[in-house]
């Protein structure tokens, strides 16, 4: 807490001041360096200072901005990757395991948080996405594909 108290301290000079603006992702790294590795009554204190810091600095409207890049910060040094699969139907707990192996696979992740859509429009297949990555094995986009080649 203490790097992020004097990050956000303001230069004061004779005739101007220079005030620093701290970013959602400054802030979420403070917070993840102040709980990482951390007991639980620990995290819990370093969270309460940080809410009152963010309150005392005007900053609780950011807060779900420093949620996320939180939760992206932590996710990185923890080796998870996040994954959407979207399908015309739902899957299986055998598909999405074998989706969950995939995704393991190409990201070189540890862990892989799945979440699942469904989305008739793609008439069938998967689509996909994680990091900034996109598999889209859907039978729809194969179709234009087919329809592109054939106009050319």
């Amino acid at each position: 807490m203490l790097s992020l108290r004097s990050s956000m301290t303001e230069l004061n000079c004779s005739q101007w001041q220079i005030t620093m603006k701290i970013t959602a992702k400054k802030f979420a790294l403070s917070l993840y360096e102040s709980v990482e590795g951390k007991s639980p009554s620990q995290v819990k204190h370093a969270i309460e200072e940080f809410v009152k810091l963010l309150a005392e600095k005007n900053q609780l409207s950011a807060s779900d901005k420093i949620v996320a890049e939180f939760i992206k910060i932590w996710n990185e040094k923890h080796g998870i990757v996040e994954a959407e699969v979207t399908s015309a139907n739902g899957f299986s707990r055998d598909m999405i395991k074998l989706i969950k192996g995939h995704v393991t696979e190409l990201s070189g992740a540890k862990e892989v948080l799945l979440s699942e859509k469904i989305d008739k429009n793609i008439l069938g297949g998967v689509v996909i996405r994680y990091g900034d990555k996109i598999i889209d094995g859907s039978i729809k986009t194969q179709l234009e594909e087919l329809k592109d080649r054939m106009v050319k």
